[in-house]
């Protein structure tokens, strides 16, 4: 992504954050990163990955083309451009190996997914907890 576009990005995702009242830490702590992690992101020094885009895109409750700005109207000044146009993208190798071990979830896992990420260690350790439980349950069941 060209530095131009990741500014751009970093401008919506402070627009969002700010037009929902949040603080960069809160947003943060949902994502699961460090503040400074979230600080380039607004600043374009970085970018989210996908996963988290789709986070941000949720707690918002738009679409991840209206996060990034590709269904943006001529009019709104930090549209990228054509949204016709290919989009260039850099994909990391562990990126890359995520997205093609999860791109066949339904909305309803990602959405778990999602859940799971923004949860405190100990909310995820009684999930963990919760299907474990619920699994050995079942296998009972089935032993019967």
């Amino acid at each position: 992504m060209d530095m131009d576009a990741k500014l751009l990005l970093g401008t919506r995702l402070r627009k969002f954050r700010k037009e929902n009242g949040y603080s960069q830490n809160h947003i943060a702590n949902i994502l699961g990163v460090e503040r400074s992690t979230y600080t380039y992101y607004e600043t374009g020094k970085t970018v989210p990955v996908i996963f988290d885009l789709m986070r941000l895109a949720d707690l918002y409750s738009v679409s991840l083309d209206d996060l990034l700005g590709f269904h943006a109207d001529s009019s709104d000044p930090l549209a990228f451009g054509d949204p016709r146009q290919p989009v260039k993208t850099t994909v990391r190798r562990k990126e890359r190996y995520l997205s093609e071990a999860v791109q066949d979830l339904s909305a309803e896992e990602r959405q778990l997914l999602a859940y799971y990420r923004s949860a405190k260690p100990a909310e995820r350790r009684q999930i963990f907890e919760y299907l474990r439980l619920s699994r050995r349950k079942e296998h009972r069941r089935s032993e019967e």
